[in-house]
């Protein structure tokens, strides 16, 4: 619970209350506030069911009414994640007339061939055990402080690595035929991290960072090219060093594009959460093409 605030906290209305519960039979419930609008309450459905990690298996349910406007407007709602779910992008929906939808996180809602019957929930024998209250200023400031620590602890180890790599490489293969290879893997290597690793590039120092290696590494590639007579191995330097500081260049941009459209950050680990962090991914993903 505490993940999901700290994840969309700056999409959260301040002031917002969570109460944590108990039952006798060993669930867990929790009682979102009354403001808390359909889309938010869609995404907490499925990241209580797949959070980030975390490895559990669990059912989820959650019940709201419908508040926007659309075919489940003030309709009492049965929201789920189906057992055989393999898109992890939507949420299912039973109405209280026990229509059966399936609400995606770009808003589009159609109808499913799931015949779940609408019902309330049982067993409301419970003992409080928290609330939680939305403090936007705090949250934003803990999260953004706390992670960033984290990152460039992990942006540091990661770029030692990659220098060692480069090194190593170079003592170890500098009169080899595999030489060019390693050369070429280490460069692959970095846009690979660069792509899933996405958090680091959220933090401008740490982005600035990311360019500066990338650019030694563009650099060294330039040497290489120039100093090595074999054109074919040259040239495979040549692209995998490019696509670090071509990723970065094209990442840069498009992120802030796909904020200024979304109103927040991309996400490209799974489950995504829209079609247009899909989009966004496979952009990048297909940069060195």
């Amino acid at each position: 619970m505490r993940q999901w605030i700290d994840l969309y906290s700056k999409d959260l209305e301040d002031g917002l209350t969570f109460q944590l519960f108990n039952n006798d039979s060993g669930y867990t419930i929790i009682q979102a506030d009354y403001r808390l609008d359909n889309e938010s309450f869609y995404f907490l459905i499925n990241y209580l069911k797949y959070p980030e990690s975390i490895e559990y298996t669990i059912d989820v349910e959650g019940f709201t009414i419908g508040k926007d406007d659309n075919q489940l407007k003030d309709k009492a709602l049965l929201v789920y994640i189906s057992p055989s779910d393999e898109e992890y992008d939507h949420v299912l929906v039973t109405t209280s007339e026990n229509e059966n939808f399936k609400v995606d996180f770009g808003g589009k809602i159609t109808e499913t061939s799931e015949a779940k019957i609408y019902r309330l929930p049982n067993n409301l024998t419970y003992e409080a055990i928290e609330t939680i209250v939305i403090d936007k200023r705090m949250n934003i400031e803990k999260v953004s402080e706390e992670r960033t620590d984290i990152l460039a602890k992990r942006f540091i180890i990661i770029a030692a690595i990659i220098i060692s790599a480069y090194v190593l490489a170079f003592l170890i293969y500098n009169q080899s035929d595999n030489f060019m290879k390693a050369n070429y893997t280490i460069a692959f290597a970095v846009w690979g991290w660069l792509v899933f690793d996405y958090k680091i590039l959220q933090v401008d120092r740490l982005y600035l960072g990311s360019v500066a290696l990338a650019l030694m590494i563009f650099i060294y590639g330039y040497v290489l090219d120039h100093e090595f007579s074999d054109g074919n191995k040259a040239d495979l330097v040549s692209i995998g060093t490019t696509m670090p500081i071509f990723f970065l260049l094209l990442q840069r941009p498009l992120r802030f594009a796909f904020k200024g459209i979304m109103g927040r950050e991309p996400v490209v680990e799974k489950p995504v959460p829209s079609f247009a962090d899909f989009v966004y991914f496979f952009i990048l993903w297909m940069s060195p093409c």
